[in-house]
């Protein structure tokens, strides 16, 4: 599932990046790599996600979103 499908509140382990070598390299960037932990805090269909990352606070675009594949926990 594409991580834009995570509901407020629930936790996944990103599993893989689609897209090109700069936006794989932006998300490295904020921590989030395969094998990570993510946890979505706030989510809106038409907004941007706000994501806890490592401890810390991202927000990314729905666009983003889309192209990163997680498994729920």
């Amino acid at each position: 599932m594409s991580l834009s499908e995570l509901e407020p509140g629930k936790c996944a382990i990103v599993e893989s990046i689609l897209g090109g070598k700069y936006l794989r390299q932006k998300l490295v960037n904020l921590g989030m790599i395969p094998g990570s932990e993510v946890r979505v805090i706030r989510a809106n269909k038409m907004g941007p996600m706000v994501l806890d990352v490592q401890g810390s606070q991202i927000m990314i675009g729905q666009g983003m979103a889309k192209r990163i594949n997680v498994k729920q926990k």
